[in-house]
């Protein structure tokens, strides 16, 4: 019997929807990596730029685990919290929000 070597998550949207969110594949990780680095810009000014960091790094995570959402970034925005996005990128990514080294989440100017 096979074993995975990872942890996995269900999430419930707010419009009742079941997801269940793994880790990325490496594919997906690499461009998820790339969007996340964007945070460490001089471009980055405000939560609110941030926040645009953190949905499209999102969007990219529902790519594989729901991808009817991520077709619709509008859809997405009216079923995803904050809170939910935030786990949705923790587990996916591996992005701690509450490091004690900001540095590993690349938010060391915003908190």
């Amino acid at each position: 019997m096979a074993n995975t070597v990872y942890d996995s998550v269900e999430i419930k949207l707010s419009n009742g929807d079941d997801v269940i969110i793994k880790p990325l594949s490496i594919k997906n990780l690499r461009k998820f990596m790339t969007i996340i680095e964007k945070l460490g810009s001089d471009d980055i000014k405000s939560e609110n730029d941030a926040m645009e960091v953190f949905i499209e790094a999102g969007i990219l995570c529902m790519q594989q685990f729901k991808p009817e959402l991520a077709e619709d970034r509008e859809k997405f925005e009216d079923i995803i919290e904050v809170p939910t996005l935030m786990k949705i990128l923790e587990v996916a990514g591996g992005m701690k929000l509450n490091d004690p080294n900001p540095l590993a989440t690349g938010l060391d100017g915003l908190i």
